[in-house]
């Protein structure tokens, strides 16, 4: 019974986690964390074009980058972070654009 205790405790703090990811500003709309997750690939950080490490630093000057991902159309889903550890999901292009997660797509 403990285990059973002790694995729901874990998994509630997982489901918690994906809700604080999925913060965003009303600028950049998320529509299905979950398929969007499955969309994308995480990357290291410095795997993203330098045009899109720019354009996040100069429009996100108190972020940082702490997670990438990127999919097959070259979009990439960017997690920033604040010094609070709060959470913000952006998506570029390959050429440092902000778009939508659903631009691209037809």
């Amino acid at each position: 019974m403990i285990i059973g205790i002790v694995v729901s405790i874990f998994s509630a703090q997982g489901v918690v986690a994906q809700d604080e990811l999925a913060v965003l500003s009303d600028d950049y709309e998320f529509r299905d964390y979950e398929y969007e997750q499955q969309e994308y690939t995480e990357i290291n950080i410095v795997e993203l074009p330098i045009s899109v490490q720019e354009t996040a630093a100069r429009d996100f000057e108190q972020l940082r980058i702490v997670k990438a991902y990127m999919s097959k159309d070259n979009t990439y889903k960017i997690i920033l972070q604040d010094k609070d550890s709060n959470t913000k999901v952006v998506f570029a292009s390959a050429n440092g654009k902000w778009i939508k997660p659903n631009d691209n797509k037809s």
